[in-house]
């Protein structure tokens, strides 16, 4: 193994997600801080999607030109900057602007992260170097919200200031990490007059369309449960740990489905694979909206974990694949800039339909549109195995 390729990788990615977890779940905090409305949180929400949706091309382009670190580090620069804003300006306006900065900086990271697990030519390795990478993130998703539980203990609200400190910390350890990334293999020679290829014939290559639509069903679902549970807690009286703990279980059981992923692939087969996994997908979050106890929640939030984690793993594994490597880091600012797409349209719709229904009714629409992603998928069966 490289270790001097994989270590900085998943150091990288650990920290990343576990900044972004714990500064997502503190905004939702700092909104009831700020005594604003469940609309106001879909809106906050949602402004993590602007700027990835307009610049993610361009960011997947410049990728494609052989820039994977300098992304990377430029992404690691623009969370440190959201991160002490959020430390600094307690406001709605700070959390519009500042959530806008870590969608832009979180986006540069992930693709360039992602494209760097294909730069390794050995057989087998791209699935190998995906799979720990999804791990890590999974790593990270669970110790943020521990974090987050921690620090608040018992209290309803935590000490918001002080999280985005820690936030702020993170991302100066995640900085340092990125400076020693490197690509895995020598890249081949580009011509400099070499066209890249055009939109449209990516997205006309097989299955491409169906794999989009599910990414982005999966991923705004496991974005959402991420600002909303803790909305949900509030509003039934859960203390922070307890939130924490649900959301830390929620990232466990993803870090497992990483470990099975391969098994589970040959086992079922991808299509299969993806197909089962939404499905459960759409009936855990549908749950999540029924007054259950909390060691029920935590069984359904632990299913909902795994589920999505092989979702979304899937859709990442089955996009490089089917890309050129010199269309990899484009293809997956498409696949990122449709993930933001719903990020950007369902919180907000939710976050209207939320003044009528509470929270709660927020996992019902997840849940509902799981479902339909699932029969999208029966009905358009993608060829990826």
């Amino acid at each position: 193994m490289n270790y001097r390729f994989v270590l900085p990788l998943l150091a990288t990615a650990v920290l990343e997600q576990t900044v972004v977890s714990i500064v997502r779940v503190t905004t939702t905090y700092r909104a009831v801080e700020l005594g604003l409305s469940v609309v106001w949180l879909g809106v906050i929400s949602a402004v993590i999607a602007i700027l990835p949706l307009i610049l993610a091309v361009k960011v997947g382009r410049y990728i494609d030109q052989g820039h994977e670190v300098r992304t990377a580090v430029i992404g690691a620069g623009l969370l440190c900057v959201a991160c002490g804003g959020f430390a600094l300006w307690s406001s709605l306006a700070g959390l519009l602007i500042f959530t806008a900065l870590l969608g832009l900086g979180h986006l540069m990271l992930v693709i360039s992260q992602q494209v760097l697990c294909a730069t390794d030519p050995k057989p087998g390795a791209l699935e190998r170097n995906i799979g720990n990478y999804m791990v890590a993130n999974a790593i990270g998703q669970g110790l943020g919200p521990f974090i987050v539980g921690y620090v608040g203990g018992d209290a309803s609200v935590p000490p918001t200031h002080w999280l985005f400190v820690a936030g702020f910390v993170g991302c100066l350890a995640m900085f340092a990490a990125t400076l020693m990334l490197r690509p895995a293999g020598a890249r081949a020679p580009r011509t400099e007059k070499s066209n890249p290829m055009p939109l449209r014939d990516i997205l006309r290559l097989p299955g491409i369309r169906v794999i989009l639509f599910v990414g982005v069903t999966v991923v705004s679902a496991q974005d959402l449960i991420v600002v909303y549970l803790p909305f949900v807690g509030a509003e039934r009286g859960m203390a922070v740990e307890v939130v924490g703990w649900l959301l830390a279980a929620r990232a466990v059981s993803s870090v497992l489905s990483r470990f099975l992923f391969a098994r589970l692939h040959q086992s079922m087969g991808h299509w299969r694979l993806m197909l089962v996994s939404v499905l459960a997908s759409a009936v855990s979050y549908a749950a999540i909206a029924l007054p259950l106890t909390v060691t029920v929640m935590l069984v359904v939030v632990s299913i909902a974990g795994f589920a999505l984690g092989i979702a979304i793993t899937a859709t990442i594994a089955a996009l490089l694949n089917l890309a050129t490597p010199e269309t990899r880091g484009t293809a997956n600012s498409l696949r990122i800039m449709g993930n933001r797409a719903g990020q950007l349209v369902i919180p907000f719709s939710v976050g209207l339909t939320a003044v009528a229904t509470g929270a709660a009714g927020i996992f019902v629409i997840i849940g509902a549109s799981l479902a339909v992603a699932t029969a999208v998928m029966a009905l358009q069966r993608p060829k990826l195995g």
